[in-house]
């Protein structure tokens, strides 16, 4: 005859665990748009002459 265990486990702190999940949602998504602003920049150039002597 088999026995079952039961154990419960609390997290005293899980609302912190959240607050770092969703703080690194944030940066990924900060992330993402930093790097697509990157891929898509186009520079704006001068092509002045200077008067060389």
């Amino acid at each position: 005859m088999e026995k079952e265990a039961v154990v419960k486990l609390v997290i005293n702190n899980i609302d912190d665990f959240y607050e770092l999940i969703k703080k690194a949602q944030a940066q990924s998504a900060e992330l993402s748009e930093t790097i697509s602003k990157i891929q898509e920049f186009i520079p704006e150039i001068n092509l002045s002459r200077t008067k060389q002597e």
